[in-house]
Protein backbone atom coordinates (compact mmCIF):
# COMPACT_ATOMS: atom_id res chain seq x y z
CA UNK A 1 0.00 0.00 0.00
CA UNK A 2 1.17 3.46 -1.18
CA UNK A 3 0.02 6.41 1.47
CA UNK A 4 -2.18 9.20 -0.07
CA UNK A 5 -3.09 12.13 1.48
CA UNK A 6 -5.07 14.78 -0.02
CA UNK A 7 -6.11 17.87 2.29
CA UNK A 8 -8.45 20.23 0.52
CA UNK A 9 -10.66 23.02 2.27
CA UNK A 10 -14.26 21.79 3.70
CA UNK A 11 -16.60 22.21 0.98
CA UNK A 12 -14.42 22.94 -1.70
CA UNK A 13 -14.39 19.97 -3.88
CA UNK A 14 -17.51 18.24 -4.77
CA UNK A 15 -18.42 14.83 -3.60
CA UNK A 16 -18.18 13.29 -7.45
CA UNK A 17 -14.76 15.10 -8.41
CA UNK A 18 -13.44 13.49 -4.89
CA UNK A 19 -14.20 10.09 -6.08
CA UNK A 20 -12.62 11.12 -9.65
CA UNK A 21 -9.34 12.05 -7.64
CA UNK A 22 -9.16 8.89 -5.86
CA UNK A 23 -9.99 7.15 -8.81
CA UNK A 24 -7.29 8.41 -11.20
CA UNK A 25 -4.74 8.72 -8.17
CA UNK A 26 -5.12 4.95 -7.61
CA UNK A 27 -4.15 4.08 -11.23
CA UNK A 28 -1.51 6.52 -11.44
CA UNK A 29 0.29 5.11 -8.04
CA UNK A 30 -0.66 1.11 -9.19
CA UNK A 31 0.81 2.42 -12.53
CA UNK A 32 4.12 3.69 -11.13
CA UNK A 33 4.44 1.27 -7.80
CA UNK A 34 2.71 -1.38 -8.48
CA UNK A 35 0.85 -1.25 -5.21
CA UNK A 36 -2.82 0.07 -4.13
CA UNK A 37 -3.50 3.82 -2.72
CA UNK A 38 -4.39 3.92 0.47
CA UNK A 39 -6.19 7.84 0.16
CA UNK A 40 -6.85 9.99 3.89
CA UNK A 41 -9.14 12.45 2.24
CA UNK A 42 -8.73 14.99 4.61
CA UNK A 43 -10.87 18.54 4.64
CA UNK A 44 -10.07 21.53 6.93
CA UNK A 45 -12.96 22.89 8.59
CA UNK A 46 -14.59 25.82 7.38
CA UNK A 47 -13.61 28.72 9.47
CA UNK A 48 -10.19 27.20 9.54
CA UNK A 49 -7.33 27.57 6.48
CA UNK A 50 -7.90 30.94 5.79
CA UNK A 51 -5.25 32.97 3.64
CA UNK A 52 -5.90 36.77 3.10
CA UNK A 53 -9.22 36.60 5.48
CA UNK A 54 -10.53 34.28 2.59
CA UNK A 55 -10.90 30.39 2.83
CA UNK A 56 -7.71 28.59 0.81
CA UNK A 57 -8.83 27.32 -2.53
CA UNK A 58 -5.67 24.98 -2.09
CA UNK A 59 -4.85 21.14 -2.33
CA UNK A 60 -2.44 19.07 -0.93
CA UNK A 61 -1.96 15.79 -2.70
CA UNK A 62 1.49 14.22 -1.10
CA UNK A 63 2.23 10.25 -1.99
CA UNK A 64 4.62 7.93 0.71
CA UNK A 65 6.91 6.00 -2.14
CA UNK A 66 7.59 2.71 -1.65
CA UNK A 67 11.04 3.20 -3.12
CA UNK A 68 13.35 5.55 -3.52
CA UNK A 69 12.94 7.61 -6.80
CA UNK A 70 15.43 9.61 -8.94
CA UNK A 71 15.43 13.07 -9.65
CA UNK A 72 14.03 13.05 -13.16
CA UNK A 73 10.92 10.27 -11.65
CA UNK A 74 10.37 12.51 -8.96
CA UNK A 75 9.74 15.07 -11.57
CA UNK A 76 7.71 13.21 -13.74
CA UNK A 77 5.52 12.29 -11.00
CA UNK A 78 5.26 15.22 -9.32
CA UNK A 79 4.15 16.72 -12.54
CA UNK A 80 1.50 13.46 -13.43
CA UNK A 81 -0.07 14.26 -9.83
CA UNK A 82 -0.41 17.98 -10.58
CA UNK A 83 -1.88 17.51 -14.18
CA UNK A 84 -4.33 15.39 -12.36
CA UNK A 85 -5.46 17.35 -9.37
CA UNK A 86 -5.65 20.74 -11.87
CA UNK A 87 -7.69 18.61 -14.75
CA UNK A 88 -10.06 17.11 -12.12
CA UNK A 89 -10.47 20.09 -9.74
CA UNK A 90 -10.17 23.37 -12.35
CA UNK A 91 -7.77 24.96 -10.23
CA UNK A 92 -4.59 26.23 -11.31
CA UNK A 93 -1.02 24.81 -11.32
CA UNK A 94 -0.08 27.75 -8.54
CA UNK A 95 -3.24 25.92 -6.06
CA UNK A 96 -2.03 22.36 -6.19
CA UNK A 97 0.83 21.54 -3.23
CA UNK A 98 2.34 18.25 -4.14
CA UNK A 99 4.96 16.25 -2.09
CA UNK A 100 6.02 12.57 -2.76
CA UNK A 101 7.74 11.68 0.77
CA UNK A 102 11.31 8.82 -0.02
CA UNK A 103 10.91 5.58 1.99
CA UNK A 104 11.72 5.58 5.74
Amino acid sequence: MIPVMLITQEGQISDEIEQNLKAEISVLVQNEFAADADIDWIEVPAGRGFTGAKASTAVIASLHANRCLAYQEREALLKKLGGICTRLTGLSFDEIITAVRDPR
